[in-house]
């Protein structure tokens, strides 16, 4: 493939996987774009058009049904594709409206629906008289609450954004939640952890291994030989806590719900006894991948980590728990997420958390640490789980965090801490919403 008509080809392929196979747009997109012949400005321009129809997906879909008075279930799914990847052209990407409507009918002779082409050129047309913001007007008019509005202005489904206010509040921040859904909508620079040798510039503002890179991950060789990561700064700056609680390297380390690997990589760096458990087989093998060239590679261990820690009771002195969790503070870099995920998801979510919990703190030496990590703000995933465990388990005290990530830090971070816990954020940080909680059971 090559050329902008290409790109959009590419842009609708993915479109297709997401919503035909289930895809996860993050990992499928590296996959499609190596396999096509795009280079330089196209590789931009398909990326941009892909993921960004996903991230605005219920908010573009909500100006077709204006324009064209039909809905997406109503609509061939593969037509529907197309006047999306075509109203981002016009809305977000600013493409003339000749050129958008006239490469969106011909990208959908090439999808084999010439039979939609009118379809398309009408609705696309009407589109096109309005720009992005007289759209966001309309589809705000008639919304009374505050809330709602900003859902809607800011291309989030409304419970993700009641969801996020309250974590916001949470720290006085309840008048940022604008601010914070307009992040979400920013593309994430590729940051790289550095796991041997020195991080090269542009450096991240924080992790000492972080290094911003504005190149293909695949054609940087240390990506290629393993000293280096794809991983968020978040992400790194949370295993890094783990490294600065005084352990002696030999520590026994379990890292819990391991894969992909990107913080068992981080661990690696600083412990030489590193176990990593996994339940899914074809994450184990992420995870193995991740530690390969290491020194002191991690035991990887294809298992459930509470049936692990039933066996494994009082052994560890370091247990990391990346729990699964909504993952409402990766937005930015799962573009899809926010239009796949369910509110219901979150009461087994946390069942389980609490699950996870418990077993992490059996695994426990007296005096052993359990740092407690989500990818998400939502307080019912964080502040409120901190209180139940510290409940349910006496001896179990939270140890404040901030001062530990800020000894870690190539500079204190600012804003992070709340209570005794941390909490980044992407329109703070500029990394993802990672909660950070370190827990000590007692002696």
């Amino acid at each position: 493939m090559a050329g902008s008509d290409s790109a959009r080809r590419l842009a609708w392929e993915l479109l297709r996987v997401v919503w035909q196979e289930g895809a996860y747009a993050n990992l499928a997109w590296p996959t499609l774009l190596g396999e096509s012949n795009l280079e330089g400005p196209d590789r931009g321009f398909a990326t941009e058009l892909a993921y960004g129809s996903l991230r605005h997906w219920g908010q573009w879909g909500r100006v077709l049904e204006q324009a064209g008075g039909r809905s997406e279930d109503s609509t061939d799914p593969e037509v529907w594709w197309v006047l999306v990847l075509g109203v981002h052209q016009l809305l977000a990407l600013e493409t003339p409206a000749h050129a958008a409507v006239n490469e969106s009918v011909e990208l959908c002779k090439k999808v084999g629906k010439k039979s939609a082409t009118g379809l398309v050129n009408a609705v696309l047309r009407k589109v096109a008289a309005h720009s992005q913001s007289e759209w966001l007007e309309i589809l705000a008019s008639g919304v009374d609450d505050p809330v709602e509005k900003d859902a809607v202005r800011g291309a989030h489904p409304e419970w993700v954004a009641r969801l996020l206010l309250e974590s916001l509040e949470r720290e006085g921040r309840g008048g940022d939640l604008a601010a914070l859904l307009a992040a979400h909508n920013a593309p994430a620079r590729v940051t790289l952890a550095v796991l041997d040798g020195e991080p090269e510039e542009p450096r991240t503002p924080f992790s000492p291994l972080g290094e911003y890179l504005d190149g293909v991950p695949g054609d940087d060789s240390r990506v290629r030989s393993g000293a280096a990561r794809v991983q968020d700064e978040g992400s790194q700056l949370a295993a890094l806590v783990a490294t600065g609680l005084g352990l002696p390297h030999d520590a026994a380390v379990v890292d819990a719900c391991a894969g992909p690997g990107g913080k068992t990589a981080v661990l690696g760096t600083y412990f030489s006894h590193v176990t990593a458990l996994e339940q899914h087989e074809h994450r184990s093998a992420l995870v193995r991948q991740a530690v390969r060239h290491q020194q002191h590679p991690a035991q990887v261990h294809t298992v459930d980590a509470v049936e692990y820690f039933q066996a494994h009771q009082a052994e560890a002195d370091l247990v990391v728990l990346d729990a699964p969790c909504l993952g409402l503070g990766a937005l930015r870099r799962r573009p899809e997420a926010r239009w796949t995920k369910q509110q219901d998801d979150l009461t087994d979510l946390v069942r389980t958390q609490r699950e996870l919990l418990a077993a992490a703190i059996s695994g426990l030496r007296p005096g052993g640490y359990c740092v407690y990590i989500t990818c998400s703000p939502v307080v019912a995933e964080t502040t409120e789980q901190m209180a139940w465990i510290c409940q349910e388990v006496p001896e179990l005290k939270v140890v404040p965090t901030g001062p530990i990530l800020d000894s870690i830090a190539r500079v204190p971070v600012p804003d992070a801490s709340v209570g005794s816990a941390v909490q980044l954020w992407p329109d703070r940080h500029g990394t993802d919403a990672m909660f950070i909680q370190v827990l000590q059971l007692q002696a």
